[in-house]
C-alpha cells in the first residue's frame, strides 16, 4: 500500500512539473508573438515566400499571426490553471507535433534563417528549434498520460471564465501593440542604439543592410548619421501600403521641424513613381531617401512611422498615430525631452505586464476558492438544518406517543 502511494505521489509530481514547463513555454511563446504581432506577420510572410505560397494580403496574415499568438497563450493558460485538461493536452500535442515536423523540415532545407518561435527576443537556429521541440514533445506526450494527476487552480464550475479573461487580456494587448508600437523592443534598432557605431563602424552584421540613397542614388548614410543634433526620419517600407489617416499630423511635424531647424526626410524602399504619388496625395514637402525594406521593417513596425535621431543615436520612435500634436511640441526637442533611465522604463513595463496579466487570474482563483468555501459552508449549514429538523420531528413524535 505504501509503495503504491509513493508511486502515485511521484507520478503526480512529475505530471504537474511537466504541465508547468509546457504551460510556461506556450505562454511565453504566445506572449512574445503578441508583443510584436506585425513582426510575427513578417516572419509568416517569409515562410510563405519560402514555400511559394502567394495570394494572401497583409491584413489576412496579420490576423493569422494574432490567432496563432492567442492560441498558444490560451493553451498555456489552460494548462497552467488545469482547466479543460483533456482538450488542452490534446491540442498541445497536435500543435507540438506540427511544429516539430515543420522545424525538422526547416533544419534540413533551411528556407528561412530562424523559425521566429520567440520573436526577436530569443533567436534560435533551425536545429536548435527542432531539438527544443523534441524535448517539448516528450513533455507533452507524458501529459497525455499524466493529465489525470493535474491539480486544478480553477474549478470546472468557473472554468468558462478563463477563456473570457484570456481573450480580453491578450486581444487588448495585441491591439495596443498593433495600433502603437510594440511595448518591448527586442530588435536591433531600439531606442538608444548608436547607428554611427553600428552602421558606419560595421560592428554588428544586423545593420549591414542599412543604407540611405538620395534621388540620384548617392550614398547619404554617413551625412545623415553624422548630423549633429536632431534629425527626423519618416519611415515607410512601401508607400502604397502606408496608412494615410494621420497625414495632417505628419505634415504638422514637418512644419514644426522646419521652424525649429531640424532636418526631416522620408525613407522608403518604394520607387520614384510611388514617392511622386505620395507627395501628390499628401502634399509632402520633405525629400525622400531610398533604403532596403528589411531594415525599415525592422526599425519600426508602423507604416508610416517616425524615427528621431540625436547625434546619430535613436532618440525616439513614434507610430503615425502617436506622433505628437502641435500642442505637445510647443518648443524645441532639447527642452521637451527629459532623459529617463532605460532600466527604470523597462522595470515599469515589467511591473505593468505582471499586474496586467496576473491580477485577473489571481482574482478569479480567489473568487473560486471563496465560492468553494461558501458552497461547503452552505452544505454544512444545510446538513445541520436537516439534522435539527429530524431531531425536532423525533421529539414531536415522542411527545405524541407519551400523550
Amino acid at each position: 500500500m505504501g509503495k503504491k502511494r509513493s508511486l502515485y505521489v511521484f507520478a503526480a509530481i512529475m505530471a504537474n512539473l511537466c504541465r508547468f514547463v509546457v504551460a510556461a513555454c506556450f505562454i511565453f511563446s504566445g506572449f512574445i508573438k503578441a508583443v510584436d504581432p506585425v513582426g510575427t506577420q513578417i516572419k509568416m510572410q517569409d515562410y510563405m515566400a519560402a514555400f511559394g505560397i502567394n495570394g494572401f494580403i497583409a491584413s489576412d496574415v496579420l490576423i493569422t499571426a494574432c490567432v496563432l499568438a492567442g492560441f498558444e497563450f490560451f493553451l498555456g493558460i489552460y494548462l497552467l490553471l488545469g482547466v479543460y485538461r483533456n482538450g488542452s493536452t490534446l491540442m498541445a500535442l497536435i500543435l507540438t507535433v506540427i511544429f516539430t515536423c515543420l522545424t525538422l523540415f526547416l533544419a534540413l532545407k533551411n528556407p528561412v534563417s530562424d523559425c521566429g518561435c520567440f520573436g526577436d527576443f530569443i533567436v534560435l537556429t533551425n536545429w536548435q528549434t527542432f531539438y527544443k521541440n523534441l524535448i517539448l514533445l516528450a513533455f507533452v506526450a507524458y501529459l497525455m498520460y499524466g493529465k489525470r494527476y493535474f491539480v486544478p487552480f480553477v474549478s470546472p464550475r468557473r472554468a468558462w471564465l478563463v477563456p473570457v479573461i484570456s481573450i480580453l487580456l491578450i486581444g487588448h494587448f495585441m491591439l495596443s501593440n498593433i495600433r502603437s508600437l510594440p511595448m518591448f523592443d527586442f530588435r536591433p534598432y531600439k531606442v538608444g542604439t548608436d547607428l554611427r557605431n553600428e552602421v558606419l563602424a560595421g560592428r554588428d552584421d544586423a545593420f549591414s543592410d542599412f543604407f540611405l540613397l538620395d534621388s540620384v542614388f548617392q550614398d547619404r548614410t554617413a551625412d545623415v548619421l553624422e548630423t549633429k543634433g536632431y534629425i527626423f526620419l519618416l519611415i515607410s517600407p512601401h508607400l502604397d501600403d502606408a496608412e494615410q489617416e494621420n497625414i495632417d499630423k505628419i505634415n504638422d511635424l514637418y512644419y514644426y521641424c522646419k521652424d525649429a531647424g531640424y532636418p526631416m526626410y522620408g525613407v522608403t524602399a518604394s520607387g520614384r513613381d510611388e514617392v511622386t504619388r505620395w507627395k501628390t496625395i499628401t502634399f509632402a514637402e520633405y525629400d525622400f531617401f531610398h533604403a532596403d525594406e528589411i531594415p525599415l521593417q525592422t526599425m519600426i513596425r508602423s507604416n508610416p512611422g517616425v524615427v528621431v535621431l540625436r547625434d546619430g543615436v535613436i532618440d525616439a520612435k513614434w507610430s503615425d498615430g502617436d506622433i505628437p500634436t502641435d500642442s505637445e511640441l510647443p518648443g524645441r526637442m532639447e527642452q521637451l525631452r527629459k532623459a529617463v533611465p532605460e532600466l527604470s522604463v523597462m522595470r515599469n513595463k515589467i511591473v505593468f505586464i505582471l499586474l496586467y496579466f496576473l491580477l485577473p487570474y489571481l482574482i478569479l482563483i480567489l473568487m473560486d476558492v471563496l465560492g468553494i468555501l461558501a458552497d461547503k459552508h452552505k452544505v454544512r449549514f444545510d446538513l445541520q438544518t436537516l439534522k435539527t429538523n429530524r431531531n425536532e420531528k423525533k421529539n414531536r413524535s415522542r411527545k405524541l406517543e407519551d400523550e
